[in-house]
């Protein structure tokens, strides 16, 4: 048995009173270098006092797991026809603070600030070459770190810590793009870890910023069922969905107008063996005709589109293999299932883990191995929408 403890938190990160005791289920979905999200619900007399701003840490067995502020507050009340009692229930929902990343945008020129009258800024992109660790940390500091250009886009309390030159060169260029977003592609491609969680080291609440490499676990945590003898991680319940490829040769279309516009092709071919067929889809690229930042577009478009798979299943109790000790989101492991052949898994990297906590401290969690954009919750329609968002968002900063 499991405690969890929920501390409530003031919008300027100062722990509020005693933690909260009566909630009936806690369901936290914990998500490879994008937002986690989780609910809390309980009576209302207990959570009604957490208001917009508000936020809350989450420990377990002492141990911090998380941290966020509310972003929806669902209340309801309702009586029983036959016996007049009533039932008053809240529902909170919480972002995690990894979600800041998400809040700005990285300017052509974090230093040329925009108001009301229309200006220009005198570069189109900002262009930043080096270690994809230090690219997308210098990213973060110029559009929202404690001493970025702008005070107004500054988030004071977050410590944006120093590179350590991980993740190979590359040349990056931004122009509007959604930071997390930027920065996530960055870090998948270094396999790095992204995180920011409430932090008290330094005595005053903060918001640090972490930057950790992803661990390959795949000879040591091994899911599969029981009768596996090679699974150190039992699994109760597996569901795998795979989908034909979107694309396997992403066709890049560079600056250039008409016959003078570059063009390049970059292919997975693991995908068209697997499937025993080609598919080509243009990425429009218009705003570089540098090659290694079309080789990493390139890269992207193949890893979200080739082959997409989530794998899910639902990890039994173990003393084995410990989530969070033993494996994390962002790992990378193995599984021996008799369902699914190792061929058809493409990325064997943890993307989600939801864990659901009664009252009580019973705990149960579902993993989500894959390609990017793995995820147990959304529908074709979704993935679908999800890939074409972000062409249609270089095409707008591309104008």
């Amino acid at each position: 048995m499991t405690a969890w403890t929920v501390w409530p938190r003031d919008p300027d990160l100062v722990r509020r009173g005693d933690p909260l005791t009566w909630w009936s289920q806690l369901v936290h979905v914990k998500r490879y270098n994008q937002p986690n999200t989780w609910t809390l619900t309980g009576p209302s007399s207990q959570l009604i006092g957490l208001a917009p701003g508000c936020g809350v840490i989450l420990d377990r067995d002492g141990v911090q797991v998380d941290s966020g502020n509310v972003r929806e507050i669902w209340r309801t009340r309702t009586a029983d026809p036959d016996t007049g009692r009533l039932t008053d229930t809240t529902t909170l929902a919480f972002t995690s603070d990894k979600d800041v990343l998400w809040s700005r945008l990285c300017w052509p020129d974090p230093a040329h600030d925009l108001g009301a009258t229309p200006s220009s800024f005198a570069v189109s992109h900002d262009v930043r070459t080096g270690p994809r660790e230090t690219v997308l940390l210098g990213y973060i500091a110029a559009n929202l770190g404690p001493t970025a250009s702008i005070s107004r886009r500054r988030l004071a309390s977050l410590v944006v810590p120093s590179s350590n030159g991980r993740g190979g060169t590359v040349t990056a260029q931004a122009r509007m793009d959604v930071l997390g977003d930027l920065v996530a592609t960055l870090a998948e491609a270094a396999g790095l870890i992204l995180d920011v969680q409430h932090d008290e080291s330094s005595g005053a609440p903060r918001l640090a910023l972490s930057v950790t490499t992803a661990p390959d676990v795949s000879g040591t945590v091994v899911f599969g069922p029981p009768e596996v003898a090679r699974a150190t991680a039992p699994i109760v319940g597996l569901e795998y969905r795979l989908t034909a490829p979107d694309l396997t040769d992403a066709v890049m279309f560079a600056a250039g107008d008409e016959e003078a516009r570059v063009g390049a092709r970059f292919s997975d071919e693991a995908a068209v063996t697997l499937w025993a067929r080609r598919r080509e889809a243009l990425i429009d690229q218009r705003q570089t005709n540098d090659a290694t930042a079309l080789a990493a577009a390139g890269a992207d478009s193949l890893a979200q589109g080739s082959s997409p798979v989530a794998l899910a299943f639902t990890v039994a109790d173990s003393h084995d293999v410990v989530l969070g000790r033993d494996y994390d989101v962002g790992s990378l492991v193995g599984f021996e299932t008799p369902e699914l052949p190792d061929a058809w898994v493409l990325d064997n990297r943890v993307r989600e883990v939801t864990t659901t906590v009664e009252a009580g401290g019973t705990e149960r969690h579902d993993v989500v191995v894959g390609t990017p954009g793995a995820t147990a919750r959304d529908t074709r329609q979704a993935r679908l929408l999800a890939r074409v968002l972000p062409r249609l968002a270089a095409l707008e900063r591309s104008l």
